[in-house]
């Protein structure tokens, strides 16, 4: 997983919060108040989605999949049914991609696949020991970090997030591939550490999907 760096809350979203409350003497909920089906719900879960997609530098808060705003949707880290307090906080809002349309359900992932689990020692995509409380491997495959404190719960979200999927290992694998970083034999350290510093950052607002996946197995090569 790649740590997201959460902005400030949109001002039109504060906006929108603080005149629900004026007009209606209680504070906003995701469902029914926010999340509406008529054409102004519609609007604001896309104009959310779109400042979500572009904070995350294009890339699904879990899986580091590209996404855009038609190919996302809005995440709730903290379960909007068990966490109502919580559930139009900007800070516990992300954009997840959504997962595979398949018949079976143990080949979905990210949002849809967590669905409503959640546990108290739970890394957040804010949280930085997402970036080493997991490690990839260059046949895409995802595992936790062995000896650290996060070792199991690293382990239960892989599962319940279903970030060891067929499909996502095909996919990291294919991205470390298409990279081309790893077709020669040899690279100097300071070629390896600038190609982690590519890979580290957004390039025209965007990051490489799978790009933690290619910065982890670019630093065994060090």
């Amino acid at each position: 997983m790649k740590k997201i760096n959460k902005q400030e809350s949109p001002q039109w979203f504060e906006d929108w919060k603080k005149n629900f409350k004026m007009e209606n003497n209680r504070e906003p909920h995701y469902k029914n108040d926010f999340s509406t089906d008529d054409i102004d719900g519609v609007n604001r879960r896309r104009k959310l989605r779109e400042c979500l997609v572009d904070e995350q530098g294009k890339i699904c808060c879990y899986c580091m999949r590209k996404i855009t705003t038609d190919s996302s949707h809005i995440e709730h880290f903290l379960p909007k049914d068990s966490f109502e307090d919580k559930d139009l906080q900007y800070d516990n809002l992300f954009a997840s991609c959504n997962g595979e349309e398949t018949i079976r359900e143990d080949e979905d992932h990210c949002g849809h696949r967590k669905n409503d689990w959640w546990r108290k020692d739970m890394l957040s995509p804010t949280d930085m020991e997402v970036e080493k409380a997991f490690k990839y491997s260059l046949n895409g495959k995802i595992n936790s970090v062995r000896g650290r404190t996060t070792e199991n719960i690293a382990q239960e979200m892989i599962h319940n997030l279903g970030l060891d999927s067929y499909h996502l290992e095909r996919d990291r694998r294919q991205a470390l591939e298409a990279s081309e970083v790893f077709d020669a034999e040899e690279y100097s350290e300071e070629e390896i550490r600038s190609f982690i510093e590519y890979y580290s950052n957004k390039d025209n607002g965007a990051y490489v999907p799978y790009c933690k996946a290619i910065i982890d197995c670019l630093e065994e090569m060090l």
